[in-house]
């Protein structure tokens, strides 16, 4: 795919240091092809997540033992699989403990007796069993944007997180068993949910919410720096199994406010069969309504989110992603969005020029449409506009005006275009398809209000 321009930088972009620019591994032959084959094909053995449930043991001499009957003639990737995903299934993330800051040092062997504990007994048991097994292993400390992380956030106070790293086929791997675990839910509950992503996960992925005391256990070519980990995005593991990529801010979490325009501008890049949604909520309230417009820019290959401010405070914008898959039959499956990724949007020192963008159905999405004009959502009655819009696979559009039909208009290589006097009400743009043709009705694109 070919790669769009990045913007001029901004003056936080400024201060981003080279070495984040290019997060480069020390270890480039770490994940190569072969390596990576091996660790999906633990991840994957059914066999091995049915026997380990199987298990029945009396104290952690008996994991042991079992662990290596299970892993003989098998890889070190093998190995540290099991050890993680028996730690996932058997240890349970101590919520009460958290919360209370009631938070005791335990043994081993009292991490195997109480099945719970916080992120240093995940570090704990997984360096005590990994050490057991004959793979090198070591717990370390840092610093983690989880659970209490906040955009605005300047700085970390003290470490709060750790996690492993364990030497596999010669090669340092970085492991966080506590977050392999689980996490928290809306309501601040505990919820067991295995993540693989956590199992030897990349450090340019890692350090985007990892970042170890000791610089050298980022396993980065260049380490980077406290302030550059503060600045960084705020991602989800979706976002890498997604592939997308950050065109615009580049390496921050912060985005910028466009005063003239009224509205700050994030752009990303992705695969033909991702889809994306957004959303922008100004801090102790809900989401602002039609304060995001999501949509595809077909010129530049990349999906230009728009986020619109309704007053000078600050904002979290977060966008959620989605990948079709395609059956053995050549049908599409449509799976669930999920979060991938946050910004920060601070405009308490702008004028804001209120401004809502016009209401998006879900096929507006689904098609990667692009609205050219207007991108005001609420439009002046009596005044002439031109309703231009990129819609491809799309035949024909159709406008409703305060439920009156106008003409059907042909849609010649994607664009529907046409010139209206503002009603009183709304205008709704429906479409028909190409996929569609034997179908008479048509479907909702989008919709603008009016004052």
């Amino acid at each position: 795919m070919e790669r769009v321009p990045v913007h001029e930088l901004t003056p936080t972009e400024h201060k981003i240091s080279d070495n984040v620019r290019s997060l480069l591994p020390s270890d480039p032959q770490a994940f190569e092809a072969s390596i990576c084959r091996q660790r999906q094909a633990a991840i994957d053995n059914m066999s091995y997540r049915q026997t380990i449930n199987s298990w029945t043991a009396k104290g952690l001499r008996d994991v042991v033992q079992l662990i290596m009957n299970l892993s003989s003639g098998k890889s070190l990737i093998d190995r540290a699989w099991i050890i993680f995903y028996w730690i996932t299934q058997n240890i349970e993330y101590d919520a009460q403990a958290y919360f209370s800051n009631n938070i005791r040092h335990q043994t081993p062997d009292d991490i195997f007796a109480n099945r719970r504990g916080v992120c240093d007994a995940f570090g704990t048991i997984f360096e005590t069993l990994c050490t057991a097994t004959q793979i090198e292993c070591k717990k370390i400390s840092g610093y983690a944007k989880g659970y209490g992380f906040k955009l605005e956030q300047k700085s970390f106070t003290q470490t709060n997180h750790a996690w492993n790293v364990a030497r596999l086929e010669g090669h340092w791997y970085l492991i966080d068993s506590t977050w392999g675990e689980g996490h928290f839910d809306s309501n601040n509950r505990a919820k067991k949910e295995l993540d693989t992503f956590y199992f030897m996960v990349r450090p340019e992925q890692m350090i985007y919410r990892h970042l170890p005391e000791n610089s050298n256990w980022q396993l980065l070519m260049s380490p980077i720096s406290m302030d550059d980990f503060i600045r960084f995005p705020y991602v989800y593991p979706t976002f890498f199994e997604h592939n997308l990529e950050i065109i615009y801010p580049r390496h921050t979490s912060m985005a910028s406010f466009n005063s003239s325009l009224g509205h700050a501008e994030v752009l990303l890049q992705a695969s033909s069969d991702v889809r994306l949604i957004g959303g922008i909520e100004q801090t102790g309230s809900r989401k602002i309504p039609n304060g995001s417009l999501i949509q595809y820019d077909a010129d530049r290959q990349l999906w230009q989110c728009l986020f619109a401010p309704q007053h000078s405070t600050f904002h979290t914008l977060t966008l959620y992603a989605r990948r079709d898959k395609q059956t053995n039959e050549n049908k599409t499956v449509k799976s669930n969005y999920s979060c991938v990724t946050q910004f920060s949007l601070d405009v308490s020192s702008e004028v804001i020029k209120r401004k809502t963008f016009p209401l998006t159905y879900s096929l507006f999405t689904e098609c990667q449409c692009q609205i050219i004009e207007p991108l005001d959502g609420v439009l002046k009655s009596g005044s002439k506009v031109t309703i231009n819009c990129r819609i491809p696979g799309a035949y024909c559009g159709r406008l409703l005006l305060d439920g009156n039909w106008l003409s059907e208009n042909l849609i010649k290589d994607g664009i529907f275009k046409r010139q209206i006097t503002v009603p009183r009400k709304e205008i709704i743009l429906y479409v028909k398809l190409v996929n569609k043709q034997n179908s008479s009705n048509y479907d909702g694109l989008l919709r603008y209000s009016v004052k």
